[in-house]
């Protein structure tokens, strides 16, 4: 069964052109159709050495089987999902995935709330809906714009290590 690495390899392969999207979703559907739905089939191991991996590995193949993102869009956020996994790892690459798969709406939103163009009210009420984790839901509420704005110059950046420290301390 492949793993978290092997999904990487073949999404960066998508990301950068060389797999068309059509065989990036053959391959997720074989994965999917090799995988035993029963519990007392399926291999524990890989839940039981690296489960942030494995939890991540089957977020992202969903991410991918479900999508219907145009072509571009899912290259970007592949892109996003990769850069927080080389920087920042699988344990908060998972914990990430909601703000890196949300981050080009999130940012916008931001910079809009900053120009006086969504209420605090409407922020709150993104926040509210929007699956973040917790602490990342808190961290928002309780930002100030500048903060605001330096958290989305580090995801527009890459910099994925620093937005999950940053998200884990108060503002």
């Amino acid at each position: 069964m492949p793993g978290l690495y092997d999904l990487a390899a073949k999404l960066k392969s998508f990301v950068d052109g060389a797999t068309p999207r059509d065989e990036l979703e053959a391959w997720a559907a074989a994965v999917l159709a090799a995988d035993p739905l029963g519990v007392a089939e399926s291999d524990h191991l890989p839940w039981e050495d690296a489960p942030e991996e494995e939890r991540l590995f089957w977020r992202l193949l969903y991410a991918l089987e479900t999508s219907d993102a145009p072509d571009e869009a899912l290259r970007a956020l592949g892109a996003r999902a990769l850069a927080c996994l080389a920087a920042a790892g699988p344990a908060d690459t998972l914990e990430l995935l909601p703000l890196v798969a949300d981050q080009p709406r999130l940012c916008t939103i931001l910079a809009r709330h900053r120009d006086g163009l969504v209420s605090r009210t409407g922020l709150l009420g993104v926040l509210a809906n929007s699956g973040y984790p917790p602490h990342v839901k808190l961290w928002l509420q309780h930002a100030d714009a500048a903060a605001l704005a330096r958290l989305c110059e580090r995801m527009e950046s890459g910099a994925w290590e620093e937005v999950a420290r940053t998200v884990e301390r108060a503002p």
